[in-house]
């Protein structure tokens, strides 16, 4: 695969497995087995060593000078066979620390953010809280994140309890350009909306949620050994529960199944069972590109047709 012009002129040879969009002035391309990024003249800046390369964006890195930090590009990416990422800079190179990122690009990606801890002024009203931690707003009205003994809990600022001081951790999170809650409680965890209504009850190993690229949110859960997508009501996307979900940048969700294969969801419904050691959606959300079990390299539409390579 390559690129071409909007006139069908091609500007960088058809050469690789697969190919991504172009992000911030660079592509992530497959070579062999492996990934790594070439720039738009089509040269290979990064060599082709990751077996995860997502797209280049934008992030901070903390500032002496400038408030918000310095702006810097960066992408996430993984030399290991279980996916674990790291941040890359654009040579390839190691972070060692993921930079911020603001709302407005914010993913389902595990990024760092670089924080500075909020000094308040809000009076302790008959002793409810010991320290206030974070806040959000919801309709201009401000809520906070407050800690009492070793609980947290959330009031407004009339100090109506919104969420109740029972949890071992609380964290506000944006999803679509909403604030949810993730909850724990002795090593489980939940979600509830911003006024505390809870969503997912607090009885999972995990929660991480995200925006898609149609501007929907979802949750991936994780209970018992086993993953599922949620919408941001609590409704189950999937027919099934997998062994892992994971997002796909270009859209849909990476099922891998109880024997380590992989399948996929397309927002619309469609199912691709999992069958493959490899699976990745390319660039238009139409067509995946699959290993078999068999080890052949082939693609795959939305309908489940195959098409390998001989």
């Amino acid at each position: 695969m390559g690129f071409s012009s909007t006139d069908k002129k091609v500007v960088i040879a058809p050469k690789y497995e697969a190919v991504d969009w172009f992000h911030e002035g660079y592509a992530a391309v497959k070579v062999g087995a492996k990934w790594g990024y070439i720039n738009r003249a089509g040269r290979l800046v990064i060599p082709a060593k990751f077996t995860v390369a997502n797209p280049f964006r934008k992030g901070f890195v903390p500032s002496t000078t400038k408030q918000g930090g310095d702006s810097i590009l960066f992408a996430g990416a993984s030399m290991k066979a279980d996916g674990y990422e790291i941040c890359i800079n654009t040579r390839g190179a190691n972070l060692g620390k993921c930079p911020a990122i603001s709302e407005a690009t914010q993913n389902a990606q595990p990024i760092a953010t670089v924080s500075t801890k909020k000094v308040y002024s809000v009076p302790n009203s008959s002793g409810l809280f010991d320290s206030i931690e974070d806040d959000y707003k919801v309709n201009d009205e401000q809520y906070y994140i407050a800690k009492k003994g070793s609980n947290y809990g959330i009031f407004n600022t009339k100090f109506d309890a919104i969420l109740p001081f029972e949890y071992n951790s609380v964290k506000a999170t944006k999803a679509a350009g909403e604030t949810y809650l993730i909850v724990e409680k002795n090593g489980m965890y939940g979600l509830a909306n911003a006024m505390g209504k809870e969503i997912i009850p607090v009885q999972n190993a995990g929660i991480m949620t995200g925006t898609d690229n149609s501007n929907r949110g979802y949750v991936i859960v994780k209970n018992n050994g086993r993953t599922y997508v949620s919408n941001m009501e609590g409704k189950n996307l999937l027919n099934r529960n997998y062994g892992d979900v994971s997002y796909d940048t270009q859209g849909g969700f990476v099922l891998t199944g109880d024997n380590n294969l992989k399948g996929f969801y397309f927002p619309d419904n469609t199912y691709i069972s999992p069958k493959y050691t490899s699976v990745q959606l390319l660039p238009g959300g139409r067509y995946l590109s699959v290993t078999s079990f068999a080890g052949k390299k082939g693609y795959i539409n939305v309908k489940g047709d195959e098409f390998f390579i001989d």
